[in-house]
């Protein structure tokens, strides 16, 4: 049964590239965003991935690969967990997400990590606490749930999920 989900948003993209940030490849991590990345997965080794569920655009799982590094899990790439295209309702995000959910925890993981974007972020916030969680003290650059390489951790209770947001790179110094 699945007892704890880690949201992780992507790190910070390199800007400016020309590349459309919502269809794949979408822009690369920028060198900040390799550190977020790697100070993300230094986070997340304490936690016992045995899974990381990645989107298919080149930021996400070049952070995923990144936090690899240090978390050991495997990555499995998830077209559910693709950025919010411009031509999507976020109602279509939540359906494909909540599937993704439901295809999981039908698995046998007891500890995995969402590696994704904003909107679906914000989208499985929305269904793991069933609309309840106050996102308005949770804004972020362009309005979204976490900042770049931050990562919400949803534990499962008795009484339903419990979500924090547990990490974000302020929170280390960055050399």
């Amino acid at each position: 049964m699945l007892k704890a989900l880690y949201l992780i948003r992507h790190a910070h993209p390199q800007p400016n590239t020309g590349l459309a940030y919502d269809r794949a490849p979408g822009p690369p991590l920028s060198e900040v965003g390799r550190q977020e990345a790697r100070a993300t997965g230094l986070y997340l080794s304490q936690c016992n991935l045995e899974r990381l569920f990645v989107s298919p655009l080149e930021r996400t799982q070049e952070t995923a690969r990144l936090i690899a590094e240090h978390a050991q899990a495997p990555i499995q790439i998830e077209e559910a967990l693709a950025e919010h295209r411009s031509d999507e309702s976020f109602e279509s995000v939540k359906a494909r997400v909540q599937d993704l959910l439901a295809r999981v925890e039908g698995d046998a993981f007891a500890c995995v990590g969402f590696v994704t974007h904003g909107s679906p972020t914000k989208a499985l916030l929305q269904t793991l606490s069933n609309g309840t969680l106050d996102l308005s003290q949770f804004v972020f650059d362009n309005g979204n749930p976490a900042p770049t390489a931050g990562v919400w951790r949803a534990e499962r209770g008795d009484d339903g999920w419990h979500l924090d947001l547990v990490f974000t790179p302020a929170m280390v110094r960055m050399s």
